[in-house]
Parts: structure tokens; sequence; C-alpha cells
């Protein structure tokens, strides 16, 4: 186990900075802010997923408007050097398969793989059988945010998941919490047992779910091996960005 400090780079593979598309960013200066503070703490690239679902319904090119507007700002700013790509983060339902076939949905980067949600409380047949119809449509499901689904608190599901080639993302903030929290707990046995592929910020503001990964980074630094913890910091987003299978 890696002791010393790791330094690596970081790609965001899940943050709401789009503005005006959902509940995440409501300005160009609100989402300036959040990229300023990303970058400050390793961050050289983000993928953009504003929400789809009942209540978001952006189409692409709703997203790409927005995303030509964003990086006009932030070039006119002059002093950011972060890259950022574009995506959604999708809530499952039925007809999500032939909405990505037909392109009305985005995978991120326009690559194969897609950043699946779901509700906290869906069953885990709705979570399985989701990912079959996904992989049967040609993608590549990326569960968004694993730690909130109850159902994948039984480790013979998650195992099942991954088994099925689905790959896991967490976000940073719950790693770096109080380690008498459940969710934390959960969090970081994930990751010690190398279950876990990707990490997201899930920015949405600069409040209450701003991108501070400190303490997170400070956990996996002290507690995880520094091969695994580059994979799912930036190696596994990388493979995401140039369409390549994950390695492990």
């Amino acid at each position: 186990m890696s002791k010393g400090v790791i330094h690596v780079k970081i790609i965001d593979v899940h943050a709401h900075i789009l503005p005006g598309l959902d509940d995440g960013s409501s300005d160009e200066e609100k989402s300036m802010e959040m990229i300023k503070m990303a970058e400050s703490q390793g961050i050289t690239t983000i993928i953009a997923t504003p929400h789809y679902s009942h209540y978001f319904q952006s189409s692409r090119q709703d997203v790409l408007a927005v995303y030509e507007k964003l990086m006009a700002y932030i070039k006119s700013e002059g002093d950011c050097a972060i890259q950022i790509y574009t995506g959604q983060e999708i809530l499952y339902s039925e007809d999500v398969p032939d909405k990505l076939a037909a392109g009305e949905l985005m995978t991120l980067a326009d690559s194969r793989y897609v950043l699946i949600e779901f509700l906290p409380f869906d069953s885990y047949s709705k979570i399985f059988r989701a990912a079959g119809m996904v992989a049967m449509a040609g993608y590549r499901m990326i569960l968004a945010h694993a730690e909130r689904y109850e159902c994948l608190r039984d480790p013979d599901k998650m195992q099942e998941l991954l088994e099925a080639g689905v790959k896991i993302q967490m976000n940073y903030r719950p790693i770096g919490g109080k380690w008498y929290n459940d969710t934390t707990r959960w969090c970081r046995k994930m990751l010690k047992e190398g279950n876990i592929h990707f990490l997201g910020t899930d920015m949405h503001n600069m409040d209450s779910r701003k991108p501070d990964i400190k303490s997170a980074v400070h956990w996996m630094t002290k507690h995880l091996d520094e091969e695994y913890m580059q994979d799912i910091c930036y190696r596994n987003a990388e493979q995401v960005l140039n369409d390549k299978q994950i390695k492990r």
C-alpha cells in the first residue's frame, strides 16, 4: 500500500457545469467558479453531464449550444486550462436504449460509454435488466454514483453487476466523510476491494455540492494502491475519451 503523497492527474466524469440545463450551474459565472476550484485541486479534464430525466430533457442540440457558449466564455476569461467534453447523466427508462441508438441521448465524449442513473430505491432487478438492454444496444453502461443505491449494499449483487460488465462510478464526496458514516464506510470498502472504475465530483454549485475532493484524495493516498488510484482518477476515464475498453 502506498503511504506517501500520490500526485495524479484527474479526469472528472460527472459534473453539472453547463448552465441552465438542470439543477446544476445557473449561469456561466457560477460554472467558471466551479471549474476554477476543480482546476485548483488537480482536475485537468471534465466531462459535463447535465441530467436527462422526467424533469430535465435537454436535446443534444441544447447541450451542444450551451457547451459552445460556455467554452466561449471560458476563452474570454483567458486563465483556465481545463479541457471540457460533453455527455449526459441519463435517468434510465425503457426507451433509453432506443434513444441512444437514434442519437437523441448523449454518451460520454461521443464514446460508447453512457452514464446511467437510477432512483435510490430502484430494485436491483431493474438495474441489472437495464445493464443488459444497454449492452444489447451496443453501449457500455457506467452506473452513476453507485453509493446511492440501497440494493448494492448486498455484495453478491455488486459482484454480479461487475461480472456483467457494468462499470461503476462513485462520487468523491462520501469517500472523504466520517469513518462512522455508513455510506463512507461502504465506499471505502468498495475501493479497497477494487470494485470502482471511475470517480466524479458530481458538482452542481459552490455551496452544498462544490468540487471539493481534498479529503477523498487524502484518504485514497493513504489507503489505496497507487496504480489503482491512477486508474480510477485518470486512466480509465482516458480510455473513455479514446473510446477504448477499460483493462480492469
